[in-house]
């Protein structure tokens, strides 16, 4: 058994550069990293999805039902994901991994996903509804070919699952500098968040059409 999905080269890769490591003296192991850091690592942007009420929908309503809600809206997301040129990494719990070559495309994509899950949504009883939060992030990342590591990665997690409301998308500091000016006028100030010791001012992205919330979790 191992953490790694997946039998692809990026996978195999990454496998064969910690056993090195592994072996390692451990002086000379921040050097090696240095070293491998161009062929691990690549600049992309990362973003988390998080979905509202899971852990009471599936008490109230059973677990079967929430995965076939959950299974639908995951094939449209998949769907918006592919035409807006980005990959679908892995479906984990009631989260969607997705990863894009960079920060405006994964806006650009974000918001064609929440329109899709807006649309799926209309004329459905609430309990059949699925409202999404999103965090998006942007920098150098472990990229693996069936899942993603990085500060990025973990920056996205956090905002997207434990701050933003459902129909809300936040940005890490380095995803919007990585901006174009049309997109980045589409983004406001959040608040800063305590990460370690460190503060990060997160930013929000204003979706088309306004604000559109929907249940808090």
């Amino acid at each position: 058994m191992t953490m790694f999905r997946g039998k692809g080269r990026r996978t195999r890769r990454l496998v064969a550069f910690l056993r090195r490591r592994t072996r390692a003296q451990a002086a000379r192991r921040p050097e090696l990293d240095g070293k491998t850091f161009p062929d691990l690592f690549r600049k992309r942007a990362v973003v988390f999805t998080d979905t509202a009420d899971f852990t009471l929908r599936a008490a109230k309503d059973g677990i079967l039902h929430f995965l076939m809600v959950f299974d639908a809206v995951a094939a449209v997301a998949a769907s918006v994901v592919r035409r807006t040129k980005g990959e679908l990494v892995k479906v984990e719990g009631d989260t969607l991994l997705i990863r894009y070559d960079d920060a405006n495309a994964a806006c650009r994509g974000v918001m064609d996903l929440e329109d899709a899950i807006q649309g799926y949504n209309r004329g459905r009883p609430d309990n059949e509804q699925v409202h999404f939060s999103y965090g998006i992030g942007y920098g150098d990342v472990l990229d693996t070919d069936e899942d993603m590591f990085g500060l990025e990665v973990n920056l996205a997690s956090k905002i997207g699952e434990d701050l933003a409301e459902p129909g809300e998308v936040l940005l890490t500091p380095s995803a919007a500098a990585a901006l174009e000016p049309g997109m980045l006028k589409r983004v406001v100030p959040y608040r800063i968040i305590t990460f370690g010791r460190q503060g990060i001012p997160v930013q929000r992205l204003k979706l088309r059409g306004g604000v559109r919330r929907g249940r808090k979790a």
